[in-house]
């Protein structure tokens, strides 16, 4: 069994000045470029006697990549390369100081230029033109290490949820470290997985923030073409620690170095341990669609009185009101799931996920499963049946900035909850102890705190 892996690196950074997304009070397009940013490009394929698989995977420093657009480009690399389109995935870093790549929020979160995003899609299809052409057998070497740049964000005052240090709330400081070697031992790539909001700065300069940072320093100084790769895990409610007065602030370019030498700095420490090296397996991919219900939609009525007001409520009203399709029971939540290795996989979701449902997977799996959210789309934020309940901005005043109809039932916590638990563990029941089976014995799909 041989599994070949095939890299490029391809610059995307807008070529002329655009609007940021992710922050309401950033207004204007951008002032200049302090951080270009790039696709990282991965091919793999596996070969056993002459029966190949093979899977695509992009990280692009963007904040998310636009559902219906990402599902197009999907099928155009699909056919174009003769893969299935469960096995290509289009993440995104999450980083706040790049474009707006999609049209179905409100302008409050970044308007788009649709010119430079069909631009960039035809870069990123370069790149993967490159990465084929650079097929090479691999080995693949996993470690783990650990990095505090990240702190929770959902604080309980007075019976609300404030967005303000909660330094009690769960975070994720796991950093996982996957080594790609060619057969003379030189690293061909490197991936780092860890989850935390990449919103050190709000300065209106484009920027790839701290993944930025941390991957241009893997990439020099383990030299030799290296492509570091940052994959985002649930950090939908997790930001960086920078605080002055129990309150959070935005730093600058400054903190940004700072932030993405820390985990550098952490990657290092685990290059430096024992790796533990992967098994190639055929690699498999499945897609599938969880509907995720809302609370009560508003009337048309109610939008009408709301249509011209100012702000982002008023950006909602007119958006559903022009686009009445949107005013449903229900949104379906886009689950990938990508087998590269053994005790390797891969979960792409297309929403913004809290980190509890990561902490989740990593401990009812054992490691094995990686979570992708901010993959090939995006809905909004996903947060846990609690969250629903007690409210905040995860749960409740994002729907406006995201054009949803309204907040999601806490429901739709139970239903992910238990679908990614009984769909994931189909395939890893054999592997798993019986309290962590979706239906073993002394256990059940509705724990785990969310």
């Amino acid at each position: 069994m041989t599994l070949k892996l095939g890299t490029a690196k391809i610059d995307i950074t807008p070529y002329r000045p655009v609007p940021l997304a992710g922050f309401e009070e950033r207004t204007g397009i951008c002032q200049g470029i302090t951080r270009p940013l790039y696709a990282r490009i991965l091919v793999f394929q596996h070969d056993r006697e002459g029966r190949k698989s093979c899977a695509l995977l992009v990280s692009a420093d963007l904040i998310w990549w636009d559902t219906k657009r990402a599902r197009a480009l999907r099928e155009r690399i699909a056919r174009q390369w003769d893969l299935d389109a469960s096995a290509v995935i289009l993440h995104a870093t999450h980083t706040h100081g790049g474009p707006q790549t999609s049209d179905r929020f409100t302008p409050s979160l970044g308007v788009p230029d649709s010119d430079v995003v069909r631009w960039m899609e035809e870069r990123v299809l370069d790149g993967v033109r490159c990465a084929f052409r650079d097929l090479q057998p691999v080995v693949l070497r996993r470690g783990t290490g650990q990095c505090r740049i990240g702190i929770n964000r959902r604080r309980q005052v007075e019976g609300s949820v404030i967005m303000a240090p909660n330094p009690e709330g769960p975070v994720d400081p796991e950093v996982n470290v996957i080594l790609c070697l060619t057969q003379n031992g030189r690293p061909k790539a490197i991936l780092v997985h860890y989850a935390c909001h990449p919103t050190t700065t709000g300065e209106n300069y484009i920027t790839s923030d701290f993944p930025g940072v941390a991957m241009e320093r893997m990439e020099k100084q383990l030299g030799d073409g290296t492509l570091g790769v940052f994959l985002q895990g649930c950090c939908g409610n997790v930001r960086p620690a920078l605080i002055r007065d129990q309150q959070f602030y935005r730093g600058t370019d400054k903190e940004v170095r700072e932030l993405g030498e820390k985990l550098a700095d952490a990657v290092f420490a685990a290059l430096n341990r024992p790796m533990h090296p992967l098994r190639p397996i055929p690699i498999r991919s499945e897609t599938l669609k969880v509907h995720l219900p809302f609370r009560e939609l508003p009337t048309c009525a109610e939008l009408e009185k709301k249509r011209g007001g100012a702000g982002v409520v008023g950006e909602w009203s007119r958006l559903l009101l022009d686009d009445p399709e949107r005013l449903r029971s229900h949104i379906p939540l886009e689950l990938t799931r990508l087998e590269l290795a053994d005790r390797l996989v891969f979960l792409a979701m297309n929403g913004e996920v809290v980190v509890e449902y990561g902490l989740m997977l990593k401990k009812h799996f054992r490691g094995r499963v990686l979570p992708l959210p901010y993959s090939n789309g995006m809905i909004g934020y996903v947060p846990t049946e609690k969250q629903m309940e007690e409210g905040g901005y995860e749960a409740v005043e994002s729907a406006f900035y995201f054009g949803l109809p309204a907040p999601f039932s806490p429901e739709a916590g139970l239903i992910l909850h238990e679908t990614l638990l009984e769909w994931i563990g189909k395939e890893d029941d054999h592997d798993l102890p019986s309290t962590a089976r979706p239906n073993g014995k002394g256990g059940s799909v509705k724990g785990a705190g969310l």
